[in-house]
C-alpha cells in the first residue's frame, strides 16, 4: 500500500468531520456539571425569563446516520416549556454543535436569552 492510498482515507474522513461540525454562539447555554446544560428563555406575554435545565445523556438528541444533514447543529432538543407567570406554552428547538453552543434555535411565543440577559434584574 503506497503513501497516497493510506493518506487518501484520512483526508476524506477529516474533510467530512470538518464540514459536519459548525461553531455556535457562546453565551446561550451554560453547562452544569457532567451531563447538565442550562439555556434561558423569556415569554413574550409576560416577560418571565426562564431557565431550563436539560441532561445531556437523555434530552438533548445526537443527529446522526442519516439524519445527520436535517439541521445546522451535531445535538438539537426540543422542548415545551411553561413559565409560572401566565401559563403561556413556549415552544423552543434548539440546534447546539459539538460543545453544546447555540447554532440555531425557534422559539414560539417567547424568545432565546443569554445568561448574561436572564441574571439581569427586570426593570419592573
Amino acid at each position: 500500500m503506497g503513501f497516497l492510498e493510506r493518506l487518501l482515507p484520512n483526508l476524506l474522513v477529516s474533510f467530512l468531520r470538518r464540514k459536519n461540525q459548525t461553531k455556535g454562539t457562546q453565551g446561550y447555554t451554560k453547562l452544569d456539571g457532567p451531563s447538565g446544560l442550562w439555556f434561558y428563555v423569556q415569554c413574550d406575554r409576560c416577560g418571565e425569563k426562564i431557565a431550563v435545565r436539560l441532561r445531556t445523556t437523555s434530552e438533548v438528541q445526537r443527529r446522526e446516520g442519516p439524519d445527520a444533514d436535517l439541521g445546522p447543529g451535531q445535538h438539537f432538543v426540543t422542548k415545551t416549556i411553561v413559565g409560572s407567570r401566565c401559563y403561556q406554552r413556549i415552544e423552543a428547538t434548539i440546534d447546539l454543535d459539538s460543545r453544546y453552543n447555540v447554532v440555531g434555535s425557534t422559539v414560539q411565543n417567547g424568545r432565546l436569552i443569554t445568561h448574561k440577559e436572564y441574571e439581569e434584574k427586570d426593570e419592573h
